[in-house]
């Protein structure tokens, strides 16, 4: 009898074991993690978190929504949070090619419409997606309620370059922008127009994250480094300037903010999430 006791208690502490494994294993009801078809292909989708408002995170070039990794886990506390893979790269399908900002902004918007997640969005675009949600929320201003841009690339960047090397580094710099050059297949110089002509941004909440470094393996001279480090961060200043209100703040980092100093990124989100008023709250 004593044994069959200690046989019950056993089986009794291995259920409350099971129990509270089981309990911790819960997952976000409100999570998202998969494939959407936007007519004839897919893109993946991570999205956590919950909120009137969705912040959506779009990676720089040849980069996937891994990129956020240090960052969408902390927004997720705040609001619903979004990162994704843009086509030709990660686990989504592939597209033809070449493919511009507008392209993209299509394929964006028939993945939210395709996993049901309506506006209002916060958008926060690296890089080279930047112009893509800067184009976004110009073509789409009524859905925006702010915008958080990591280190833009400016639309006239490789021009200004240009200005200032010779011809032969200039041709060096243009080829490495061209669409065969990226696994995307994204044509960076098409994209500059499309941005650039796409019209006022909303008034909204706007934060610029501007880095200090760009190295770039074939600029080898310092001073030429240096002007264009100058050059950069004047293009970000006046891309801040063009809404009311807007703001540049320079983070002491390389180009990947969101992944040297994450918590500049997340702290650029939680202001523009509380200034985007209640209906981000």
């Amino acid at each position: 009898m004593r044994g069959m006791h200690r046989l019950l208690a056993l089986l009794a502490v291995g259920a409350i074991i099971v129990s509270g494994c089981s309990a911790a294993a819960t997952p976000d009801p409100t999570a998202i993690r998969g494939k959407f078809d936007i007519g004839g292909r897919s893109l993946y989708l991570e999205c956590s978190g919950s909120g009137a408002v969705t912040v959506i995170l779009d990676a720089g070039l040849g980069n996937t929504h891994a990129t956020w990794q240090s960052v969408a886990p902390e927004v997720s506390k705040l609001t619903r949070t979004c990162s994704y893979d843009r086509a030709n790269i990660g686990a989504s399908d592939a597209a033809a090619k070449p493919r511009t900002s507008r392209d993209v902004v299509s394929d964006l918007r028939a993945l939210l419409k395709a996993a049901v997640i309506p506006p209002p969005y916060i958008l926060s675009g690296h890089s080279f997606a930047g112009g893509t949600m800067r184009l976004f929320a110009a073509m789409y201003p009524a859905e925006v309620k702010g915008l958080v841009l990591v280190d833009p690339t400016p639309p006239s960047f490789l021009d200004g370059e240009c200005a200032i090397v010779d011809a032969a580094l200039c041709d060096i710099l243009r080829r490495g922008f061209a669409p065969d050059h990226n696994p995307e297949g994204l044509d960076f110089l098409k994209s500059g127009p499309e941005v650039v002509g796409s019209g006022p941004l909303p008034t909204v909440p706007f934060i610029v994250l501007a880095a200090t470094g760009h190295h770039q393996p074939a600029i080898t001279d310092p001073s030429v480094e240096k002007q264009i480090e100058v050059l950069w961060q004047a293009e970000e200043a006046k891309l801040a300037a063009r809404v009311p209100g807007g703001t540049m703040q320079v983070v002491d980092s390389g180009h990947d903010i969101q992944l040297l100093h994450p918590n500049a990124v997340v702290d650029a989100l939680k202001s523009v999430i509380a200034a985007a008023g209640p209906a981000a709250s």
